[in-house]
C-alpha cells in the first residue's frame, strides 16, 4: 500500500450502519496489486449529516461506492446518471459526479449462464430498494416476469410503476403464491424473510446479496435442495470490478480477489 500523500486519490463507500462492509478490503488490495496510489475509506454517515457530506465527497473523492440507505437518496446531489442508473432510479457507483449502477450490471453478468433456461420464468423479489431494482431490472431485460415481495407495500408498488418501462411483466406479490417461482432473490438484509415453502423443489436459482455469511441460511436450505446459487459475495465481488473499470479502465481477475478474501480471513 502506498503511503498518503498529495497525490493521493481518495475513493470510498458512502452509507450507515455499514462497519461490516468489505468494500474497503477489496479495493485498497486492488489499488495495491496494481500500484495505483489510491485509498478506500468507509464513509458511515447518518442521515442528519448526508446532505453536506454527499456534497463533500462528490467534490473531494475521484469516486465512491454507495450502499444502505443512499442508493436512492444519492441522486439529486449527481451531475449525470448513466442509462443504467436513471433506469433503475437507484445508485451504487459515483465516478467525478455520475452515477452508475454495477449492481445492475453484475447480477446481469452473473445471471447469463443461466439465462437459456430463465428467460421466461417467473422471478420473486424479496425487497424493493436498490438492489432489489437493480436485480428486477437486469432480470427482466432477460424476460423473467418480476413478483416483488416487500414489507412496505406502498415502496413495492412505486417499484414496479418506475420499472415498468423496461420490464414487460412486474407486479407486486406475496408469499401466497410463491411456489410458482423458478428464481427467488433475496435483496433485503433478512434471508430468513423468505418462507421455507417458496424454495420448492422447481425453482432453478436462488439468487442472495447478504454476503456475511457466504452461506445464508437461505443459501445453505437450496445448496441442501440442489438448487443452483449465486452467492452474496459472487455479487458483490463482481460489482466491486465493474466499479474499478469505471474508474480506471482496469479489468481485474475474479478469482485474486475471491483468494485474497479467503487468505485474510475476510469471509467465512
Amino acid at each position: 500500500m502506498h503511503l498518503i500523500d498529495a497525490k493521493t486519490k481518495i475513493f470510498g463507500v458512502l452509507g450507515h450502519n455499514i462497519s461490516y462492509t468489505l468494500s474497503p478490503a477489496i479495493h485498497n488490495y486492488i489499488f495495491m496489486e496494481i500500484g495505483y496510489n489510491a485509498v478506500y475509506l468507509v464513509f458511515d454517515v447518518p442521515e442528519n449529516k448526508f446532505d453536506y457530506v454527499a456534497k463533500a465527497l462528490i467534490d473531494i473523492c475521484e469516486g465512491f461506492n454507495v450502499t444502505i440507505p443512499y442508493k436512492e437518496k444519492i441522486i439529486p446531489y449527481l451531475t449525470h446518471l448513466d442509462k443504467s442508473a436513471e433506469i433503475i432510479g437507484a445508485v451504487n457507483t459515483v465516478y467525478r459526479g455520475r452515477g452508475y449502477n454495477t449492481d445492475y450490471i453484475a447480477t446481469k453478468k452473473l445471471f447469463e449462464k443461466y439465462r437459456h433456461s430463465l428467460e421466461k420464468g417467473i422471478c420473486y423479489i424479496f425487497g424493493a430498494g436498490g438492489a432489489a431494482r437493480a436485480a428486477a431490472a437486469a432480470l427482466g431485460e432477460q424476460g423473467c416476469s418480476i413478483r416483488i415481495v416487500n414489507r412496505s407495500v406502498d415502496r413495492a408498488l412505486k417499484m414496479a410503476k418506475d420499472l415498468r418501462k423496461i420490464v414487460n411483466s412486474i407486479e407486486v406479490a406475496n408469499t401466497s403464491t410463491c411456489e410458482e417461482a423458478e428464481v427467488i432473490v433475496n435483496a433485503t438484509p433478512d434471508p430468513s424473510f423468505i418462507p421455507d415453502k417458496c424454495l420448492h423443489n422447481n425453482l432453478k436459482l436462488v439468487i442472495e446479496f447478504v454476503y456475511r455469511p457466504v452461506e445464508t441460511l437461505l443459501v445453505k436450505k437450496a445448496i441442501e435442495k440442489g438448487i443452483p446459487v449465486i452467492n452474496g459475495l459472487e455479487i458483490l465481488v463482481a460489482q466491486a470490478l465493474e466499479a474499478q473499470r469505471i474508474w480506471l479502465g482496469i479489468e481485474f481477475p475474479f478469482e485474486k480477489v475471491v483468494g485474497y478474501l479467503h487468505a485474510r480471513k475476510l469471509i467465512w
